[in-house]
């Protein structure tokens, strides 16, 4: 059985042609469209255009047509207000059967009446019943697509008792999981945006390559990560530019000691947010170099937690995984409409 996976994200989109008996991708297209374009032109027409385009493409391509598709899943941010169908947070902890209850089925014309699984994010649950948001901000996270991603890690890894995973991007996303393998809260931060914010609009644009880090650089990803620890992150920011001037180091030591720097900062929310007596493992996904910095200072900072940096075939199949296994409960959730599983085909 064939069906047709979109994760769509802020600035990009990305379409899976995927045979489900193996989980097997079959073809593929990445698209630079994504919930940006709706903010900026004040509609969603470009992003239902484009999207169409591409499962018309991916079904030109594989000699296929739409009749062959059994349905469609789609997760990220193309179920936010600014995406193609908003579908409100699932509130952790939830689990798959949670996702898949709160998910909505439709057919739209623009993704060719196909039958599309649009999947919710999730959102924490806040303990305060405070008016004062401010004071309890902390608590408070949202996530779309990450779920996907940690369900679909979860189902490739063996691993008992509670953890959190790390997903590092733009935003770098930490998800809590519990015994029972919900996902219990998630954690965000700008990690990513701020790494080439500033390479690209301060001054250490000139002290930095465009790349940042090519190679891991293990001693000094380490001394950015102390530096920041202790002399705070704007300051470590300056020591850049400092070594420079006053240091023979290469691009790529002093990338390692910024990097590390940066990630320190994202370091110290996760720990002031989480309890780090009740952790027994960390797996580390997203792509490559920041996945490696992050399996490496978590290594650093020696918490006794078992890490473990998922590898590119573990990332790349994680939205795979994930995505089916929502739908697989899906249509195993006993309120599902029979007549509306028969249309789909049943898994």
């Amino acid at each position: 059985m064939k069906v047709i996976l979109i994760d769509s994200g802020t600035t990009n989109s990305r379409i899976r042609l995927v045979e489900t008996v193996e989980n097997t991708v079959l073809d593929q297209l990445k698209i630079n469209v994504g919930v940006r374009n709706t903010a900026i032109d004040g509609n969603n027409n470009r992003l239902k255009e484009k999207l169409k385009e591409s499962i018309e493409k991916l079904l030109m391509t594989n000699e296929i047509s739409s009749r062959n598709i059994s349905y469609i899943v789609a997760s990220g941010m193309i179920t936010s207000k600014l995406g193609v169908y908003e579908v409100p947070h699932v509130t952790g902890p939830a689990s798959v059967n949670d996702f898949a209850t709160d998910s909505i089925v439709i057919k739209l014309k623009e993704f060719l009446d196909i039958p599309c699984i649009f999947v919710p994010g999730m959102k924490n649950k806040v303990s305060s019943d405070s008016n004062d948001v401010v004071d309890f901000i902390n608590e408070y996270d949202v996530m779309r697509g990450e779920e996907v991603e940690t369900i679909g890690l979860l189902k490739q890894f063996d691993i008992q008792g509670k953890g959190f995973m790390v997903l590092p991007g733009s935003h770098t996303k930490y998800v809590v999981v519990d015994e029972q393998q919900r996902l219990e809260s998630c954690l965000s931060t700008l990690g990513g945006e701020t790494l080439h914010a500033i390479q690209k609009e301060t001054i250490l644009s000139g002290s930095l390559n465009e790349e940042l880090i090519r190679i891991i650089e293990p001693v000094m990803l380490e001394k950015g990560y102390e530096a920041a620890k202790k002399y705070g992150l704007t300051r470590s920011f300056y020591h850049i530019r400092l070594l420079e001037l006053f240091a023979e180091l290469t691009e790529s030591e002093r990338a390692n000691y910024y990097v590390g720097a940066v990630i320190a900062d994202d370091l110290k929310a996760l720990m002031q947010s989480i309890d780090q007596e009740d952790i027994n493992w960390v797996v580390v996904g997203g792509s490559k170099p920041l996945r490696q910095v992050f399996s490496h200072l978590l290594q650093y900072m020696n918490q006794g937690w078992n890490i473990i940096e998922a590898d590119d075939a573990q990332v790349e199949g994680s939205l795979v995984y994930g995505a089916q296994e929502v739908a697989s409960a899906y249509f195993q959730n006993d309120e599902l409409n029979e007549s509306d599983y028969k249309k789909m085909g049943g898994i």
